[in-house]
């Protein structure tokens, strides 16, 4: 499973200006929505929310990976965004983060989920990577730093 395939570029927002995750979970779930990627119909953003009440998602590093399941929703959906200036996520290392990936899953399927996470945690992982997507211009450089993370052999990466 692949990331890099589920990202579309009008699901990517550069320069998101907002004080709060909040903020920013809720412009990230309306590029999903405005991406086809969710209904607008479905409890999207009010489960990112919940989600994050339980415990923060802020993995370190300036990352947050913000998640939620639904119901009967049988696909993954995949949104990246970058903030002007990073905002507390309540991580687990403190700082700020500036670098999120929201992702939405089924309910019925919590391997998948956690399948993906553990994708996008190793991508954020490496140094390089983030450096990069702190710097990157249009959302199809993001798309092609994912793939080209994906696909290299595991010897060559930066981390």
């Amino acid at each position: 499973m692949e990331t890099w395939k589920q990202l579309e570029e009008n699901a990517i927002r550069l320069d998101i200006d907002a004080r709060n995750k909040e903020k920013i979970f809720a412009v990230l779930v309306d590029a999903l929505i405005e991406s086809g990627q969710v209904d607008s119909e479905l409890p999207v953003l009010e489960e990112v929310i919940r989600r994050e009440e339980v415990l923060s998602t802020g993995v370190g590093n300036g990352v947050a990976l913000p998640h939620a399941r639904l119901d009967n929703f049988k696909k993954f959906a995949l949104a990246f965004g970058r903030p002007v200036k990073p905002v507390d996520v309540g991580a687990v290392d403190g700082q700020p983060a500036d670098l999120f990936f929201l992702l939405i899953a089924d309910k019925d399927d919590p391997s998948r989920i956690v399948r993906i996470l553990g994708r996008l945690a190793r991508l954020c992982d490496d140094e390089g990577v983030r450096k990069n997507l702190r710097k990157v211009k249009s959302p199809a450089k993001v798309i092609e730093m994912v793939r080209t993370f994906e696909t290299a052999p595991a010897a060559t990466r930066t981390s």
